[in-house]
């Protein structure tokens, strides 16, 4: 199979690869199979019976008691470090 892709993106595959190791092919492929699996569990959400449900609750509530005391960033500011952090523009 051949796909056709920007060469821009190309560029950014062949780094992002190469900073975890990989080839191009084998880290399209993991980001597939990341994707497919995300969209698995991202179709069952947590209820009350589920065992993960008091670990994310908590977290959950740590992070309201975080914003609470004042003790987080603007969302905004998050999302500017991050996109400077892997060289991603808007």
């Amino acid at each position: 199979m051949e796909i056709t892709i920007s060469s821009e993106l190309v560029e950014r595959a062949r780094e992002m690869a190469q900073a975890e190791g990989l080839t191009v092919e084998a880290y399209v492929e993991r980001l597939i199979r990341e994707d497919q699996e995300w969209r698995e569990y991202a179709e069952e959400p947590l209820d009350a019976t589920d065992p993960e449900f008091e670990e994310v609750r908590g977290a959950v509530m740590e992070g309201l008691d975080d914003i609470e005391r004042g003790d987080s960033k603007p969302a905004a500011e998050v999302i500017a470090e991050l996109r400077v952090k892997y060289g991603v523009s808007n």
